[in-house]
């Protein structure tokens, strides 16, 4: 019984003088916001943000967050992240930032002689790795591109040693060209 009263009593004092220990494990998001958006506003990404203002902080949500900001497709992913701080009450502040790809505005290929754009578009849209305007830009669709364009040239048009180079022509903060460079190099060359 002594004990039990032991127990009691220590479980009571922590209650009463040590109140952080209880608000660490239930610390309230203070704020959400959004830094780093150009074209897509808050409001856009907010809906795809399930944390608010109010609810418990809790890592694994965030996380989640993030991954839904992510399966937009029009995000960076090596270039956005969830980052809390320290809120004024006590809280979390939680900053989703955020870095929006360029939208490709115009797409040109250069250097073909003896194979028509019309077929590479073709084989680009056969192996899903066609790039359209007005789509958010992507370095590893574009790889794929390259990579497809390249494996055409050589395998249906005989062009042993083609090579394949993008240019990305930067010409606002939001948009970019894309030029492919083709060399259509027969096998005897």
């Amino acid at each position: 019984m002594k004990a039990a009263s032991l127990f009691i009593l220590g479980l009571l004092s922590i209650l009463l003088f040590a109140p952080g220990v209880l608000a660490q494990t239930s610390r309230a998001i203070e704020s959400v916001d959004i830094q780093g958006n150009r074209r897509l506003t808050d409001e856009e990404l907010l809906k795809h943000i399930k944390t608010r203002p109010g609810q418990s902080y809790h890592e694994k949500q965030l996380q989640e967050d993030l991954q839904s900001l992510l399966k937009l497709g029009t995000l960076d992913p090596t270039n956005t992240r969830v980052l809390t701080e320290e809120g004024v009450r006590g809280g979390v502040k939680v900053f989703f930032e955020v870095r929006e790809l360029s939208l490709v505005d115009e797409i040109k290929f250069a250097g073909l002689k003896h194979t028509s754009k019309e077929k590479i578009l073709a084989a680009l849209r056969e192996q899903d790795a066609e790039i359209l305007p007005n789509t958010p830009y992507s370095p590893e669709k574009a790889r794929k591109a390259i990579k497809v364009i390249t494996e055409y040239l050589i395998k249906k048009r005989g062009f042993t040693n083609a090579k394949v180079y993008i240019s990305e022509d930067v010409f606002s903060a939001t948009n970019l060209n894309l030029t492919f460079y083709i060399k259509e190099v027969p096998e005897n060359h």
